[in-house]
């Protein structure tokens, strides 16, 4: 009499379960600093973007090379920003690494001014196992006005001032050209003027015997505030500075009759939300002592709640049973992730290997996103392996995968 076919179809269940948290980076008070930062420009303006680029001076702590985040924050608050989406390239505890910031120190806080006062720039390493390494590389610097440089750099470079002047004056009607001037001391600094309206900036002129000129038809009907920020050529020899906020004011043609209306609104938090698409998955191909293989259904997190506080999606699995049991941990994935919409941005967890100590029998990350660049719409999924024992009785075998998205 033959024996029975040596194949196993494998079912597992998922069950999604989505929980709300508010997720940042505090540093505990007793953290110690992993080392410092080589800041590439050494000082700058708040509102210069991209703002500066990072360099660690050791690579992140052994098993903490998973990823890598930029962020600043001001010296004794715990409360960091990003200046960069999260470093996602991986072996970050190999060797000593640089991030780059993707925006201005000041877009960090939402496009607010920085306050006068020390800041510190920081890079902070995080495991797939372990989570966030709760000590920081960090380098501090020194903000006073729109400009900042690492604090005790003891810059040589020069002092520049920067001012403002709009011709014809104001009150202007709309579409009249008006020319911006803007003055730089000393007149030998050369370098480029950023001019703007409110955080808007309008245009770029170039430094020319310690001037700068910009004329532009465009401005809006309104009270408007202008300024000029002087971005040095060579930052070693001159600093930059910006200027003070220049009133000016369009009106609107004449005969135009003009009515005003406040317009207000309240705005609710949207959906933070976790959907699956499907209940089940049929691993196949399983013998005994061999491997089964599938997918995981697609999940879809939405983060919609306007806190942009960062979600981590975490799945883990128990033993599979049926006429014998298989280890949970032999149960191993490969995740994928994509962004379907929004201005966040998804990270795409590390590959668990089946096999005790790295397989789904302890959570295991399928996607995440980071405080500050989380908003949007995400799909997640992941290749799924299954190690069957050489020992296990041959049979339908099923186990429970659960995803938390948290």
């Amino acid at each position: 009499m033959k024996g029975p076919k040596s194949l196993l179809a494998g079912a597992v269940v998922m069950a999604a379960t989505a929980t709300v948290a508010v997720v940042g980076l505090a540093a505990p008070a007793h953290a110690a600093d992993l080392g410092t930062l080589t800041l590439s420009p050494t000082q700058g303006l708040t509102t210069t973007n991209p703002a500066l680029s990072a360099t660690t001076s050791a690579p992140c702590p052994a098993g903490y090379g998973t990823n890598a985040g930029l962020k600043i924050g001001k010296v004794g608050s715990g409360d960091y920003r990003n200046l960069a989406r999260v470093g996602d390239a991986g072996n970050y505890d190999q060797a000593v690494f640089t991030l780059d910031a993707n925006r201005a120190l000041t877009a960090a806080y939402g496009g607010t001014p920085l306050a006068d006062g020390d800041y510190e720039i920081a890079v902070l390493c995080t495991s797939e196992t372990q989570g966030d390494h709760p000590d920081l590389f960090k380098t501090v610097i020194t903000v006073t006005g729109e400009s900042w440089q690492v604090k005790g750099s003891g810059s040589t470079a020069a002092d520049t001032t920067t001012s403002l002047t709009a011709g014809p004056a104001g009150p202007q009607v709309a579409g009249t050209p008006v020319t911006l001037t803007a003055t730089v001391t000393p007149a030998a600094a050369g370098g480029t003027v950023e001019f703007r309206r409110g955080a808007t900036s309008i245009g770029t002129a170039p430094v020319t015997g310690g001037t700068a000129t910009l004329t532009v038809s465009n401005l809006p009907v309104g009270a408007l505030s202008l300024s000029a920020a002087f971005v040095p050529a060579n930052p070693a020899a001159y600093k930059p500075s910006a200027s003070v906020a220049l009133p000016y004011t369009i009106t609107a043609p004449a005969g135009t009759i003009t009515s005003e209306q406040t317009i207000t609104g309240d705005i609710a938090p949207g959906a933070f939300s976790l959907n699956v698409a499907g209940t089940s998955v049929a691993l196949t191909g399983g013998t005994v002592g061999g491997q089964a293989t599938g997918s995981l259904n697609k999940a879809t997190v939405v983060d919609l709640r306007g806190t942009n506080a960062g979600w981590d999606l975490v799945g883990q699995v128990g033993d599979f049973t049926g006429a014998g049991t298989i280890p949970g941990s032999n149960l191993g994935w490969a995740p994928s992730s994509t962004k379907a919409s929004g201005s966040g941005a998804v990270v795409t967890g590390a590959t668990a290997a089946p096999g005790a100590g790295s397989g789904l029998g302890d959570p295991r990350t399928l996607c995440k996103a980071a405080s500050g660049s989380s908003a949007g719409t995400f799909e997640c999924g992941a290749g799924l392996t299954l190690v069957v024992p050489d020992n296990v009785a041959p049979g339908t075998y099923s186990a429970t995968l659960t995803l938390t998205l948290a």
